[in-house]
């Protein structure tokens, strides 16, 4: 039985490795989507996206992690929009670092590296305020920004 209608879900999932199995199979089967079907669908999507990045990203953190949201209907079809990486992960790969600790300092960015991202993550917003955003996250997760 689907467990509610007309509903959004937002799951972050590694580019070409959405599986059946848990975390994501439980999550989409109690909404009465087939889960093999999106796995697939969404593999064949996203599967050229880790041929750009290196391997460290791959070993380290298991693959290009996007942000998707699935929207499902009553009669239990569904469409997905992808988007952009978090800004948590985006820093956590430009500095090396897996796990970020928000009271003890585990890496360090330059002001360039966070603007790149801001550009790269929120190009509509004015770059002062999508800098001033980067710089929040690297500071919760650990990461110091330096000149």
């Amino acid at each position: 039985m689907c467990k509610a209608k007309n509903t959004k879900i937002k799951l972050f999932i590694p580019a070409g490795a959405a599986a059946a199995t848990p975390p994501f199979g439980p999550i989409l089967g109690q909404y009465g989507i087939n889960t093999v079907q999106f796995c697939k669908d969404f593999n064949e999507v996203t599967d050229g996206l880790n041929l750009f990045f290196t391997d460290l990203i791959l070993d380290n953190f298991g693959g290009f992690v996007l942000v998707v949201d699935i929207f499902i209907n009553e009669d239990r079809t569904y469409k997905y929009i992808i988007n952009k990486p978090p800004v948590s992960f985006l820093l956590r790969v430009l500095t090396g670092v897996k796990l970020g600790a928000p009271r003890t300092i585990v890496g360090q960015i330059t002001k360039c590296e966070v603007c790149y991202i801001a550009q790269f993550k929120f190009p509509l917003l004015t770059l002062s305020s999508a800098c001033y955003m980067v710089n929040g996250v690297a500071r919760s997760i650990g990461i110091r920004v330096v000149d």
